[in-house]
């Protein structure tokens, strides 16, 4: 397997992991293969009491944690730097002390080699005052120190175990009130979305919404309503909030509810929906919430595709906007046109954007761009319709847990 193939299927697992379709070890053991190590581990620390919260390794010896726990939980001299970091930094044993400091240490003399372990690299997934979130890997002492190749894959890699992290606690662990989880889930999703009353007056706005309306020259949001520049929208809008009223059964279908809204300059419209919700009595979050707006626009999903493309591959800005025109049919001259570069650079951005991904072709470009597409739409809607098996995810973490230890890790 090539690193860019580690790379991936470690993306893969932390984001399947996060929704629940894949296993919290799976994705461990992917980020510690990349790495190069025995094993990882995720830890969540109770900061005033110094207990676990949440716990789970994985390709690590299952007696460690008991002895850890025992004799050398007070000993590691890891946790105190990293319990004053912040969300998103990364640590690993130069950064923190040297080699001869390590010698001297009970924890990495005695602990460490009783297992086989030696080294570790970090990062810091959630800081809050009453609790941090870590994932750790650990590595042999054969297998050295960690290299800066190694440091600069975990910083990459950090983002996506922030945003797996967030999901999977959406989802399973110390939720919220229902209502916020469900506000912070559509927050997730690259759509803009509102819930509406049944006179049209907005209850909630995701992130995504607001953002679309400020920059559209069609919409926008005023005070408590979306307003539609062109009078025929504001009617189509009025007839489809009139239907909500007539509509009973939830699984019906809902006509004449989405409508396109132009744009300037050529660019594909927004799409715009309205759906009703089930009745109150079905729902504890917005009970008042008669109706869900969805305002997609066709530009937005393929920039965090392509964004996406270049954590994946390490492509450029430029090569990038390359595979996502080509995805949608343009031509390689065309985009030099539209650009204004010449069709050499253009070439040159498709030569190399072959060499960093081992796509052969530009049908191959666009199917995998397409499929990048269809994931982060899988993994959004994960977040809003868990299946019954990611709503019983508190089982299966404890399963992982095991008994709870009043004392953290391998930090």
């Amino acid at each position: 397997m090539t690193s860019g193939e580690a790379y991936v299927e470690a993306v893969e697992a932390i984001y399947a992991c996060g929704t629940g379709e894949g296993n919290l070890s799976d994705a461990l053991m992917a980020t510690s293969r990349l790495l190069g190590a025995r094993g990882a581990t995720l830890e969540v620390i109770d900061k005033s009491g110094g207990g676990l919260i949440w716990f789970c390794a994985a390709g690590l010896p299952a007696l460690g944690r008991s002895k850890y726990s025992r004799q050398f939980a007070a000993l590691n001299p890891r946790i105190p730097p990293i319990l004053r970091q912040r969300a998103g930094d990364v640590s690993w044993d130069y950064k923190l002390m040297d080699e001869e400091t390590m010698r001297r240490d009970a924890f990495y003399s005695e602990f460490l080699p009783s297992m086989g372990l030696r080294y570790f690299i970090s990062a810091v997934l959630d800081q809050t005052p009453d609790r941090i979130a870590v994932v750790s890997v650990q590595r042999s002492r054969r297998k050295g120190h960690v290299t800066r190749r190694e440091i600069a894959l975990m910083h990459r890699l950090c983002p996506h175990l922030q945003r797996a992290y967030r999901m999977r606690t959406l989802l399973a662990l110390d939720a919220p009130p229902r209502e916020a989880v469900f506000e912070d889930a559509l927050d997730l999703i690259a759509d803009g979305i509102a819930l509406l009353r049944r006179d049209g007056r907005i209850i909630y706005a995701n992130e995504v919404l607001r953002r679309l309306a400020e920059r559209s020259t069609g919409f926008r949001i005023g005070g408590e309503t979306i307003e539609f520049l062109n009078p025929d929208l504001r009617d189509r809008l009025a007839s489809a909030l009139s239907a909500v009223d007539r509509v009973r059964d939830p699984a019906a279908a809902f006509l004449a509810t989405d409508f396109a809204v132009p744009r300037e300059d050529g660019l594909p419209p927004y799409t715009v929906s309205l759906r009703p919700l089930p009745r109150a009595g079905d729902r504890a979050s917005h009970p008042d919430a008669a109706a869900m707006l969805l305002v997609h626009d066709p530009l937005e999903r393929s920039l965090a595709a392509g964004k996406m493309l270049q954590e994946l591959y390490g492509l450029t800005n430029a090569e990038a906007q390359l595979v996502q025109a080509l995805s949608t049919g343009m031509t390689a001259v065309a985009y030099a046109q539209s650009r204004g570069v010449s069709i050499t650079t253009v070439y040159t951005h498709l030569r190399r954007t072959r060499e960093k991904t081992g796509w052969k072709s530009v049908a191959e470009l666009t199917r995998r761009f397409h499929e990048l597409n269809v994931a982060l739409r899988a993994t959004e809607a994960a977040a809003i319709h868990p299946s019954p098996r990611k709503q019983d995810a508190n089982a299966s973490m404890r399963a992982c847990n095991g008994s709870r230890t009043r004392s953290s890790t391998l930090a």
